[in-house]
């Protein structure tokens, strides 16, 4: 089951929690994320088609909660790879 960004989560018990999605651009020949975070996952598949590998994958995990900087850092990340996907996309259709 996928929940999106700010969905409330399970925690166990009868109370609900709220929960935050994070998602990554990963790649089965690499430990650890090649791209991310980012707050949602079309910016995550924007960075996937940035990377035009095409085992590069979007994951998910989710987090009770992050800080300022990591939810910054995310904003940002999914900015810069929605603009080099337009940019991309812009080649393939004109170039």
């Amino acid at each position: 089951m996928k929940i999106q960004n700010d969905a409330s989560a399970s925690t166990g018990s009868a109370c609900l929690k709220k929960a935050t999605e994070l998602f990554y651009v990963t790649h089965p020949k690499v430990p650890k994320a090649l791209l991310g975070p980012f707050l949602s996952e079309a910016d995550a598949e924007c960075g996937r088609v940035v990377m035009r590998s095409p085992d590069a994958v979007v994951t998910s995990v989710l987090f009770d909660s992050i800080d300022d900087f990591t939810r910054g850092r995310a904003v940002n990340n999914g900015n810069v790879c929605r603009a080099f996907a337009g940019a991309h996309d812009r080649e393939v259709n004109h170039g």
